[in-house]
Formats: C-alpha cells, sequence, structure tokens
C-alpha cells in the first residue's frame, strides 16, 4: 500500500493504492473517510489497482459538483480512467462524477445511494430529513443521530458527526441524481443494493435508478454498510457485477 496527496481546488485529497490490476476507485459515503473501505480494499487488491482516498470536508456548502471534480482529480492523478464504486452519499458523488467527468469512468456501480425525491413516497422521507435537521438544532446531536439510524461511533468524533449532519445529511438526501445525463454517457452501470435492506428507502432509490438509467439492479451481500460488515462477501460479489460490465 502507498499513500499520495492531489492538490485541487484548494484542497489537499489525500489517497490510498492497494494491489494490481485495472484501477477500481472506491467513493466512500457518511463523511468520506478512506478507512472505512479498508477491509473492502484489501479483498479487492487481489484483482483491481484498488484507489481509495478521503473527501474533502465540507466547508460553508456541500457542493456535490466539486466533490465529483475531485474525485475525477484523483482519478487522473494515478491513471486517465477508472472503474468506479461508490456507496451511499458516496454513490450520490459517483453519479456526479459520471455525469460530469464521462471520461474518467469506465464501469460505475452505485450501492444504495439515496434518490428520495424521486420516490413515490418523497413527502415522507423529506418530512423526516426536515425532523432530522430540526433534532440536530433543538434536541442535539444524539437525538439526531438516533432519529437518522446512526450513531456516534459511526464517526471519527463528535464534530465529524456535527458536521456530517449540518452539511453533508441534507445536501445529500436532497439531491437529484441527473441520471438522464448519466445514461447519455453509455457508461455501464448497475444500481445495487444490500440483503437486508429489503423494503427500505435505499433500496426502493436503488431499484428506481435502475429503472431510469435502464441498468441492471443488484442485491449485495450484507446492508447499508454491507462493504464493511460482510466485506469477505460483498468483494466477490463487487468484482463479479463489475466483470460483468466490463465485458458490455
Amino acid at each position: 500500500m502507498s499513500t499520495h496527496t492531489v492538490r485541487h481546488e484548494g484542497a489537499e485529497l489525500r489517497y490510498e493504492l492497494r494491489g494490481d490490476g485495472p484501477l477500481l476507485l472506491l467513493i466512500a459515503g457518511r463523511g468520506g473517510y478512506r478507512d472505512r473501505y479498508a477491509g473492502l480494499a484489501r479483498r479487492l487488491a487481489g484483482t483491481y489497482t484498488v484507489l481509495t482516498y478521503d473527501r474533502r470536508g465540507p466547508g460553508t456548502d456541500f457542493d456535490m459538483g466539486q466533490q465529483a471534480r475531485d474525485a475525477a482529480a484523483v482519478i487522473r492523478a494515478v491513471a486517465p480512467r477508472a472503474a468506479v464504486f461508490g456507496q451511499g452519499a458516496g454513490g450520490s458523488v459517483a453519479f456526479e462524477l459520471a455525469a460530469q467527468v464521462p471520461d474518467a469512468v469506465t464501469e460505475l456501480v452505485v450501492h444504495e445511494a439515496p434518490a428520495i425525491t424521486l420516490l413515490p413516497d418523497a413527502p415522507k422521507w423529506l418530512t423526516l430529513a426536515r425532523q432530522v435537521r430540526a433534532t440536530h438544532e433543538h434536541a442535539g446531536l444524539d437525538a439526531a443521530l438516533e432519529l437518522a439510524g446512526l450513531a456516534r461511533a459511526d464517526f471519527p468524533d463528535a464534530a465529524a458527526a456535527e458536521l456530517f449532519l449540518a452539511r453533508e445529511f441534507p445536501a445529500v438526501v436532497l439531491h437529484t441524481p441527473d441520471l438522464d445525463a448519466v445514461r447519455r454517457t453509455g457508461i455501464p452501470v448497475v444500481t445495487a443494493a444490500g440483503e437486508a435492506s429489503r423494503d427500505t428507502c435505499l433500496e426502493q432509490s436503488a431499484r428506481i435508478q435502475a429503472e431510469h438509467l435502464a441498468c441492471r439492479y443488484a442485491r449485495f451481500p450484507g446492508g447499508h454498510q454491507g462493504f464493511e460488515s460482510d466485506a469477505e462477501a460483498f468483494a466477490p460479489a463487487l468484482c463479479t457485477t463489475l466483470a460483468r460490465l466490463h465485458r458490455l
């Protein structure tokens, strides 16, 4: 494993490379910390050169376009193009990357990226998102995290959790991916959800994304965090999915 940095749009982005083979970028959700992919990356490194990085921290605003350009800059610090896997908010960034910089992406797998605004019951989920924001403002961090199905242990520290709830969470929940733009690129895509995520808004999002993109929907081991909790089974499922896309 080797660690590097690339400077882009005023931020120093730290990234790691593992393994040997075609380049595969993993874009992390929930704060964007590359360490969350350590177990998965080790298991993929026998097949791919695995590229992980820390997304820039949210400033005044969480800028999805800038996040996508950062991902492209990290890819191009290593090679002209890469296969891309994004999970959660990282999947939202991956969609934006494909739409904005399609020549940097060879294949795309997006796992449980929210598309709340596209759901038939969108008002229910948007109301919940507003409740999380209001709870954070009036009842504090722990109450808001509990309402969102999270905990302090899901973040490096309380400050990271505060930033996530204040900036990244509302931006990602309200973001509508430009699926028409992604489809026009012709990039082979699979959207996916975990076996344990049945009947959740994230599974619904993945299915609706697949319908809009006219692409395959897949089930992966585990739930929303299956890449961590079930990495041993998740890694071969991702490899198989990417291999099928590569043949398209």
